[in-house]
């Protein structure tokens, strides 16, 4: 995926590989209300396209489209914030972790989560997590509990995660146990699958595996279909919607990212911000 600044009066831009968040604002911060300035933001695999460029008649011009070229949403927004968020999450939808690189490289939305919250990377204490037996699950949430540790996100969002103090046997143990009550809960609860069959739980082949819940009672889980746990898509069961499953294609650090953008009103209240800390 990459990001463009564009100024009609000069021939030269900025690009950038792979964009952040914050990335995508400073390119935003850019548009000249007095000439002919955009940003867009494209993916290299698919030719999802999404740009904001400023209005004639005041306003910044939202215009979104799929691979085909069908615009999908066209809208002018009177502030820049709600622009941003548009082209933010419609990005974070876009880009379905095509970009998978080597097992255990860093990835690129637990950076971005870190760069969001302020968080030393580098300070990350990496678990046991081979010697534990635990490479099964996902990159994305190993390197986050690397990083992050047992944490709430903006004291209202749970991720499920051992401590760092944890032995191999120890996590193991945790990790075994990463499902325990959730299945006795749900099963009465959830709606079926599109297809009419009942979700099952992990360890059964495709199950649910919960790994993150908020003050509400919301609920986060993988789909653990497929061979590739990187592209396991995340399941949001909603206390206020009980009889709906929200299905995302996304790994979790991405859903995660795309929660706290603001991008998704399905996901507005998820983790709601306080009014002292980003993360």
């Amino acid at each position: 995926m990459t990001a463009d600044f564009h100024h009609a009066e000069s021939e030269s831009g900025l690009r950038i590989d792979d964009p952040t968040e914050i990335e995508i604002r400073e390119l935003v911060r850019g548009l000249d209300r007095d000439a002919n300035t955009f940003v867009t933001v494209e993916s290299d695999d698919a030719s999802w396209y999404g740009s904001i460029a400023v209005a004639d008649d005041g306003g910044y011009e939202v215009v979104l489209s799929d691979p085909s070229g069908a615009e999908l949403d066209v809208a002018t927004e009177p502030a820049l914030r709600p622009a941003v968020r548009r082209v933010v999450g419609w990005a974070a939808r876009r880009d379905v972790r095509g970009r998978r690189g080597a097992r255990g490289a860093p990835r690129p939305d637990v950076t971005e989560l870190a760069r969001f919250a302020g968080v030393d990377k580098s300070l990350a204490v990496p678990l046991p997590w081979e010697q534990a037996g635990a490479r099964w699950l996902p990159d994305d949430y190993r390197e986050f509990i690397d990083v992050f540790g047992h944490r709430a996100l903006r004291e209202t969002f749970g991720v499920r995660g051992p401590c760092r103090e944890y032995s191999a046997g120890q996590l193991a143990d945790f990790v075994g146990h990463l499902n325990d009550g959730v299945a006795e809960t749900f099963e009465q609860i959830l709606p079926p699958r599109p297809d009419g069959r009942p979700f099952t739980f992990h360890p059964e082949p495709g199950g649910l595996l919960c790994w993150g819940d908020n003050f509400r009672g919301d609920h986060c889980f993988w789909s653990t279909e497929g061979t590739d746990p990187d592209r396991w898509p995340v399941l949001l069961w909603l206390r206020g919607e009980p009889d709906r499953v929200h299905r995302y294609d996304l790994g979790m650090a991405r859903f995660l990212l795309l929660a706290l953008s603001g991008g998704d009103p399905v996901l507005s209240e998820l983790i709601p911000e306080p009014a002292d800390s980003p993360l």
